[in-house]
């Protein structure tokens, strides 16, 4: 199980001398996460390296509407059989527009249902946050392998001005 120790900074400056030294005890990127009201470029403190691939979940969702518009509509079709005046059982534009809303409607569903995931909504558990970040304070998540981790970054964020330091669990 890993620890979390967030460390709430008052201005850029002071959290920013703090990432280097983590960095140089071997936390990676992936376990430091900036928590802030204030929307700062990527690259400006770390490199954020997530990559969030909504387009794959929308196209796969549209493409599976798709099938199930076919096989629901063009299937219904054939199946009844219902021949009126010769034509043929399948016909193509009720069913074009059927495919259509269909499809839409699986990006759709596809698009919601990933974000909640890759957000990880819900989330039940108490995780590591402070009412202080949405006054204005940054905060500095790290996730850490121990305790031994876990102190030597809460000496570190201490050092560089950290005016509040919590322990914690978070699974980011």
């Amino acid at each position: 199980m890993s620890i979390t120790v967030l460390g709430l900074f008052e201005h850029v400056d002071e959290l920013a001398t703090t990432v280097r030294p983590l960095e140089e005890m071997r936390v990676t990127q992936e376990d430091i996460k900036l928590l802030s009201v204030a929307p700062y470029p990527d690259g400006t403190l770390y490199h954020d390296r997530f990559e969030f691939p909504m387009w794959r979940n929308a196209l796969i969702g549209g493409v599976i509407g798709f099938i199930a518009a076919l096989a629901l509509a063009g299937g219904t079709q054939v199946l009844m059989n219902l021949n009126v005046g010769g034509k043929p059982p399948f016909s193509v534009p009720p069913v074009a527009v059927i495919c259509y809303e269909f499809a839409l409607l699986g990006a759709v569903l596809a698009t919601f249902i990933s974000m909640l995931w890759w957000c990880h909504l819900p989330d039940w558990n108490e995780l590591a946050y402070d009412t202080e970040i949405s006054r204005s304070k940054i905060g500095l998540l790290v996730r850490c392998r121990d305790d031994e981790t876990a102190d030597k970054v809460e000496a570190v964020m201490k050092s560089r001005g950290a005016k509040k330091i919590k322990k914690g669990r978070d699974d980011f």
